[in-house]
């Protein structure tokens, strides 16, 4: 078959026509591309070079409900820390609150950053009962004349606290503001001053554009501008700052294509929200919100004239015209902005002449700084982790945290005073003494105050989250909970105790007991209680590495090596994981991830939260609390005694202490009814603290939860699937004549039958009775924690 041959005149016009099909799909497609960019941009999912809203991180709020515990000094605490001033009731100003017969009344601010879990209202004023530090009753007794009116679907409570704001890169503070919310002189005057004929052209003033042109040619570069809102607004968006005529054709070409996409009032929210007011004492301010509040200490929504003014005046050149280093320049632009404005029939002219009479009225307001850095770089890695391949810090987020105000202030205070007194026991060491702090609500995983280190600033390595050190004999309550979930085990199980040399492949090991201190065979309980070495590393071989190593990963601690060490503490895990492990028997066998988010909102008040992380069950009920109650012993009469006895911390409480090889790393995790809290001290660079975790890790502790939980109604644990036995705690049999009794939980029907006869103990009173002064037997109480080499 011949084949047909197109003359060439044909053949050229279906090459034209292809040429032309190709640049109209690429023009299509670039179209498309532009405004799915636009749509992201708008929608705060990009950034741009001028585009980006620092998303901002506030403390939990305190909200006043009947049966919440509220001790007085927590409260006034919690008043203090927000600026709420004493007074007498009745009281008549917001941020104000009085003593008054059974409780305190509080003239609540409510909450106006925009939308939030906690409501969004006006003022108001509430009266509390309060009796035995809870709270009995609360009632509403009407908002502040003039003032919106206060959130009745919400219950009251204190409003949350910016604590934190999240950047990209250099610090510019921006706050979305919507369109409705800026007043209309605020809107006229920065129309009259950078654009009159805004609303009339389509994003190009070809007149002002020719003009800054023919100079700009004249010069050989870019010397005047003569851009419109929509131009300047492509450049903020897409193109940035720099001065070339390739980028200011470029400019002209997307501003016609904002013009298509955009009606005038967004393109004018838009720029109002991403305009670059000049500098603070903390960053860059851009956006009209926030130049409000730095230059005036005002939301934008309580601008006069005269401020309007002068923050469009403001606009052209923020430090040519900057109030604060040149008033003069500054006064006589804004006076020619009001002249402007009544020019354009914006304004009466009596009015423009009381604005141009008034002064400047600068009263610029610091803004909102780091306060708790290693909180607020523990939210940022949650929200990346969140958000993976995102930008979510410059979303303009509002992020709810967990954080408890007072709590995570008298956390950071605390810390840094026992490290500081350890050291002066200590002597002078080659760098400072460190440490971390973390506490959170076991019911919940989240995390309310977190401290990574004395003397952070932002950016400072967090302690508490990215540090991962070796545990010593902290990991032991993993081993035990792993043999007391197999039937064959309960706490009255005994366990060789006498120095051996254990095997691994090529290598050996010969753990020891503190002070050398062994026996033919030790109960469970009573191993776990003095932490017992020898017996630890017999059960982790009874047991399996490998089992001890899942049971861990289930607890949130990683696949830890399965050697045989593993249970004395040589895997290596972060403070956090650690608490949250610990987490699991406060909470009844449940694992919570750890989070510092309560809720999450976009800039238009649409929840963003991440999934969630479903509690996975990670013990039977009943075992989390045996293991509570063994860890109970071990502050009542075990290694963690002083616990009770020195430093005097008198409520129920559970925990084990871990110090690792030379005194290193020293640990202390142990909880209550209502916090789980875990702290860590040593030295950066790994260095003796020639001391135990009781005597160094245990007192912080002790120090920092005893301020965290004073005046909290005392709650002991739920005892109700627990038996209690006295045995012997050598032979794990009934304590008869001759033998030394201790107090041991156990499952229902678990309980030794038999009765101990006769026992090579010192007689004496039984160590549940009188606790720790009485434990004269076995290894010297509180010394029981360096590791071998």
């Amino acid at each position: 078959m011949t084949p047909v041959v197109l003359p060439t005149s044909s053949r050229a016009r279906l090459g034209l026509i292809g040429v032309l099909a190709f640049a109209l799909l690429g023009a299509i497609m670039a179209w498309g591309a532009f405004a799915r960019r636009v749509d992201a941009l708008r929608s705060h999912r990009a950034a741009g070079p001028a585009w980006s809203f620092p998303s901002r991180v506030y403390s939990d709020a305190v909200v006043f409900i009947a049966g919440r515990a509220l001790p007085h000094d927590y409260l006034t605490a919690h008043l203090a820390a927000r600026d709420y001033r004493p007074a007498e009731a009745p009281l008549t100003r917001p941020g104000s609150y009085a003593r008054v017969s059974g409780g305190v009344e509080v003239f609540v601010r409510g909450f106006r950053d925009g939308p939030s879990p906690f409501g969004q209202g006006g003022p108001e004023r509430v009266r509390l009962q309060i009796d035995n530090a809870v709270v009995q009753s609360v009632e509403r007794l009407g908002g502040a004349e003039g003032a919106g009116p206060p959130d009745l679907a919400h219950p009251p409570g204190l409003e949350p606290v910016l604590v934190s704001m999240l950047f990209a890169g250099d610090p510019v503070r921006s706050t979305w503001i919507p369109f409705a919310r800026i007043p209309q002189i605020v809107r006229d005057a920065v129309v009259v001053a950078e654009d009159r004929r805004f609303y009339r052209h389509v994003g190009l003033d070809l007149r002002g554009n020719l003009r800054a042109m023919a100079a700009n040619l004249r010069s050989g570069g870019v010397r005047q501008g003569g851009s419109t809102i929509t131009q300047q607004l492509a450049r903020g968006l897409i193109l940035g700052r720099e001065r070339t005529l390739g980028r200011k054709l470029g400019e002209a070409v997307v501003a016609l294509g904002l013009e298509v996409l955009l009606d005038k009032d967004e393109i004018l929210e838009m720029y109002l929200n991403s305009v670059y007011w000049g500098q603070s004492q903390t960053g860059g301010l851009a956006g009209i919100q926030e130049a409000a509040r730095y230059y005036f200490g005002t939301p934008v929504e309580s601008l006069a004239t005269e401020q309007a003014a002068l923050l469009a005046a403001m606009i052209p050149a923020p430090n040519l015209y900057s109030p604060i280093r040149r008033p003069r320049a500054a006064l006589q632009r804004r006076n020619a902005v009001l002249d402007a404005l009544v020019a354009e029939g914006r304004l009466d002219r009596r009015a423009a002449l009381r604005a141009r009479a008034k002064r400047l009225g600068i009263r610029p307001t610091p803004g909102a700084h780091e306060r708790f850095p290693s909180f607020g770089g523990y939210v940022r890695e949650a929200l990346e982790r969140s958000f993976p391949g995102e930008s979510a810090q410059e979303w303009g987020l509002a992020i709810y945290s967990s954080l408890d105000l007072v709590w995570q202030e008298q956390a950071t205070a605390s810390l840094a005073a026992e490290l500081s007194a350890l050291e002066r026991w200590s002597g002078r060491q080659r760098e400072p003494l460190q440490g971390a702090f973390v506490v959170l609500d076991p019911a919940t995983g989240n995390v309310r105050a977190m401290v990574g280190g004395r003397g952070l600033r932002p950016g400072d390595f967090n302690r508490a989250t990215q540090a991962v050190r070796q545990t010593g004999s902290a990991i032991k309550p993993i081993v035990y909970a792993t043999a007391l979930e197999r039937p064959e085990y309960t706490a009255a199980s005994t366990v060789p105790d006498l120095r051996r040399t254990f095997r691994d492949r090529d290598s050996t090991w010969s753990p020891r007991n503190d002070q050398d201190d062994y026996h033919e065979t030790v109960t469970l309980a009573k191993a776990l209680a003095k932490s017992q070495n020898v017996a630890t590393a017999n059960l982790v071989e009874a047991v399996g590495p490998a089992t001890v190593s899942e049971t861990a990963e289930r607890f949130g601690l990683g696949r830890l090596p399965p050697v045989p060490s593993i249970g004395l503490g040589t895997g290596e895990v972060s403070l956090l994981s650690l608490t949250t492990a610990y987490a699991v028997f406060a909470s009844g066998g449940v694992r919570h991830r750890p989070t510092p988010f309560r809720a999450i909102l976009d800039i238009e008040g649409r929840r963003l939260d991440p999934p969630p992380s479903p509690p996975a069950r990670v013990l039977r009920p009943e075992i989390a609390a045996l293991m509570t109650g063994l860890l109970e012993d071990v502050v009542i009469y075990g290694v963690a005694y002083p616990l009770r006895t020195i430093h005097a911390f008198g409520r129920p409480v559970a925990g084990k202490t871990g110090t690792t090889n030379d005194y290193k790393d020293a640990w202390f995790v142990g909880f209550t009814r209502d916090a789980v809290a875990g702290v860590w001290v040593g030295f950066d660079a790994p260095q003796s603290l020639a001391r135990p975790a009781a005597e160094t890790a245990l007192p912080v502790w002790a120090a920092i939860m005893k301020r965290l939980l004073a005046g909290i109604p005392v709650r002991s644990f739920d005892e109700r699937t627990l038996t209690f036995a006295v045995i012997d705690p050598w032979t794990g049999l009934l304590a008869g004549g001759g033998c030394r009794p201790m107090r041991v939980p156990f499952l229902p029907g678990t309980a030794p039958r038999e009765v101990c006869r006769q026992h090579p103990a010192v007689i004496g009173p039984p160590e549940w009775l009188f606790g720790p002064d009485s434990a004269q037997v076995g290894d010297e109480p509180g010394r029981g924690e360096a590791e071998p080499e």
